[in-house]
């Protein structure tokens, strides 16, 4: 009745956990952001480690398992070796100090996001005893499902359903469910399925972990009565390669229950490291009492060690559909802003197209003021001529203003294809009123310098920007021929930053290109 009662309350306490989860799921609002970029290859140390696995390869600790899992297209394998001598003279177990040795392989592979498949091997050693030998264990073979539940929820629920196929040729512990290495060298074929919690309160680089299991074991095996499993464990994320672990675990036959049937406690540190290996040390130790009979249900003690690796095998192509996702996103945003940029090129067309009218205006005004001044005097003529430069200079262009008082001038208006050296053709109109006002000026010598943000290598973004810097040249040497022989080109790359490249406003600021007068001494003759 009261195993009865806890298991009504646990399916109540699932089920009440997924209605929130999935609540929270239609809460959520939709984001129009670009995803991040992919992080395979570049990403911190902490977020390449490993999580720690169990024998069958499968997220999880030395015995409990986690309901977290593996990842569509992961594969996970471990190696575990363990080793305890028998302390005492026991029926149907190996004779007083044999040493007995036993190891398991088991690999994993996540079929998709929420469900892992996996299969397990067994073996066995025993020496210093009257029944030494070696031979193979148990063979599993077994799936394990997760609920989709949102990211954002620190809770994973799960099931494991595996068969254990019996194929040792003889089992170390035949009393009762006796020994840590029952299930490891079974002679029957046993089915095992065990509801999973976990509560993850962290990522890969610190926090903690909880697990949950409850689960029930039938045996094919005559007389066999039904095996309730259950364990608890908890991991301390202490630093991204450490990992500290302690569990319990126990099996209970379900028609007998004995307070002396097997408890034991695990405590197990895991390294990890940056290239997808683990390697765990650990021991179980007994916390059953002896029976009252001349059996007993566990030895004190039990060493192992193990070693985990974990490989993606769809990691190039999740990658390019990250990037891919990334820079449509991106390519949505660059659509937006050249519709933006077409928009202000019509005002600039216009200002212009006014400047280029103000300008002929003056000039004509300039050279009739001019005619009717020679028709009097030189003396005349020559002061027309100064009041004519002097109203040249009032009508110079803000552009013209600041090239001939700094010496330098930000094209502000010249736009490029991301990663390419193409001017657009928003950015030509603008270029032409840059040339013509050039041409005014035959004395300077300009240098057109490429700049570029910190994105990329310095290889890279040093030829970008020469490349750059010589379109612009070419353009204006080809819109205004005078203008060859006066203009250089000159690549920076990111190595004079006008703004902080750890924003992305400071970015968009460096990619930019000037024009810098390099006779600077010259500029005094326009500016008297």
């Amino acid at each position: 009745m009261l195993f009865k009662n806890c298991s009504i309350r646990f399916l109540v306490a699932i089920v009440s956990l997924l209605i929130l989860s999935l609540q929270t799921v239609r809460s959520q609002d939709t984001l129009d952001q670009p995803p991040a970029p992919a992080k395979y290859g570049s990403a911190p140390m902490s977020q390449i480690m490993e999580p720690t696995t169990t024998p069958y390869g499968t997220p999880g600790m030395t015995n409990v398992i986690s309901a977290e899992p593996l990842g569509a297209g992961r594969l996970g394998m471990q190696l575990r070796g363990n080793f305890y001598q028998q302390s005492k003279t026991e029926p149907l177990a190996p004779s007083k100090n044999g040493q007995i040795t036993t190891a398991t392989f088991g690999s994993a592979l996540g079929i998709n996001p929420y469900i892992d498949g996996f299969v397990g091997l067994g073996a066995y050693n025993i020496r210093n005893s009257t029944d030494n030998g070696t031979g193979a264990g148990t063979a599993v073979l077994g799936a394990q499902g997760s609920l989709p539940l949102p990211e954002n929820v620190p809770v994973h629920l799960g099931l494991q359903v595996a068969t254990l196929f019996g194929i040792a040729g003889s089992q170390i512990n035949t009393n009762r469910a006796d020994g840590y290495n029952y299930f490891e060298t079974r002679k029957g074929t046993d089915v095992m399925a065990r509801l999973v919690q976990s509560f993850v309160f962290a990522g890969e680089d610190m926090g903690i972990k909880l697990h949950l299991n409850e689960g029930v074991v039938s045996s094919f095996e005559s007389g066999k009565d039904v095996l309730l499993v259950t364990g608890v464990g908890a991991q301390f994320i202490v630093m991204p390669p450490l990992v500290l672990g302690a569990e319990i675990n126990s099996r209970t036959f379900l028609a007998k229950p004995l307070s002396t049937d097997p408890l034991w406690a695990t405590p197990s540190v895991t390294f990890r490291t940056p290239a997808h290996l683990n390697v765990g040390l650990g021991a179980d130790f007994s916390l059953s009492k002896d029976r009252s009979a001349p059996d007993r249900a566990l030895e004190p003690w039990r060493a192992f060690a193990s070693v985990s690796i974990s490989y993606d095998t769809q990691a190039e192509r999740k990658l390019q559909e990250a990037e891919k996702a990334r820079q449509d996103s991106l390519d949505r945003i660059a659509l937006k802003n050249r519709a933006r940029n077409a928009e202000e090129s019509k005002d600039s067309l216009a200002f212009a197209d006014a400047m280029k009218q103000a300008r002929q205006k003056a000039i004509a005004d300039s050279i009739a003021a001019k005619a009717r001044q020679d028709s009097i005097n030189l003396a005349s003529s020559l002061a027309a001529s100064q009041a004519s430069l002097a109203e040249e200079r009032s009508k110079r262009s803000e552009a013209e203003k600041q090239l001939l008082s700094t010496g330098l001038l930000l094209l502000d208006a010249v736009y490029f294809e991301t990663g390419k050296t193409e001017i657009s053709i928003n950015s030509k109109p603008y270029l032409n009123i840059i040339a013509k006002m050039l041409v005014k000026y035959p004395k300077l010598q300009i240098e057109v310098a490429g700049h570029t943000d910190n994105v990329g290598g310095a290889d890279y973004n040093m030829g970008l920007s020469q490349g750059r810097a010589e379109a612009v040249m070419r353009y204006m040497g080809q819109t205004e021929p005078s203008l060859n022989g006066h203009l250089t080109a000159k690549g920076y790359g990111f190595t004079r930053p006008k703004a902080d490249n750890r924003t992305a406003e400071g970015r968009k600021f460096n990619r930019r290109t000037e024009l810098e007068v390099m006779n600077k001494e010259v500029l005094k003759e326009y500016n008297p």
